[in-house]
């Protein structure tokens, strides 16, 4: 049988060839690594972010049913609306009213509520409490700019805070009921906005935190001393 004789040259390039090969191999596993590796990272990633919005929808539920809880403890507004006070005792607003004159609202974005309603600190204090509760139990959306809230709603809350509080018939218009009560859902909403509870909506976000004259935005949280949040709608 003959014997074949293989080159230098042959050898060579029979070298080269399964060089050239191990090479590919290796490359085409490097690549197979790193794909394998994004998407180890990308399925990490979509499981905290599962995680996340889990979270998120059961601290949502958990935040509804403290109010639902909150709205069914809550005595009902008739009481209020047709006797008065809470329990449906009646209450005389004449003698507020007797000698006390009526009170505008303050014109300008920089104004106290509080100073404005000239009121003692416990006065204020009793009042903003009322209309924090009659905001839960006239069911306005807090999550709503103030503006935007139901007319017969507006109107439940403002009669039920001047029987609550005959001094609130000294306010034009219900500036000052409106005031707190926008002041309170602004807070609600911003608190709301830091846990994730609720997302801002763009266009449609208040229009409470645009710069004012000095050019400063106004914030939120600012307590009574942001007067333009009490515009009454």
């Amino acid at each position: 049988m003959p014997r074949t004789t293989v080159t230098k040259a042959q050898l060579e390039e029979l070298v080269a060839t399964l060089r050239a090969a191990v090479e590919a191999a290796q490359h085409a596993r490097d690549v197979a690594a790193g794909e394998l590796e994004t998407t180890r990272q990308a399925l990490t990633t979509a499981q905290a972010e599962a995680t996340s919005a889990q979270e998120a929808a059961a601290a949502a539920q958990a935040a509804s049913t403290a109010l639902q809880q909150q709205l069914q403890n809550a005595p009902p507004l008739q009481g209020q609306l047709a006797g008065g006070g809470p329990g449906g005792v009646a209450m005389d607003p004449a003698p507020v009213q007797a000698n006390l004159p009526q009170i505008d609202r303050p014109v300008g974005t920089r104004w106290s509520i509080h100073e404005a309603m000239q009121l003692s600190q416990a006065e204020y204090a009793e009042v903003q409490r009322t209309i924090r509760s009659l905001v839960i139990r006239a069911q306005l959306d807090w999550t709503e700019d103030f503006r935007r809230q139901d007319a017969d709603r507006l109107g439940t809350l403002f009669r039920a805070a001047r029987a609550a509080h005959p001094i609130l018939r000294r306010y034009t218009n219900n500036w000052a009921t409106a005031a707190i009560a926008r002041q309170y859902m602004s807070n609600k909403r911003k608190h709301a906005y830091k846990q994730g509870y609720i997302k801002k909506r763009g266009a449609c976000a208040d229009k409470e935190n645009l710069p004012g004259p000095s050019g400063q935005r106004r914030r939120e949280d600012e307590g009574d001393r942001s007067g333009g949040a009490g515009a009454v709608a």
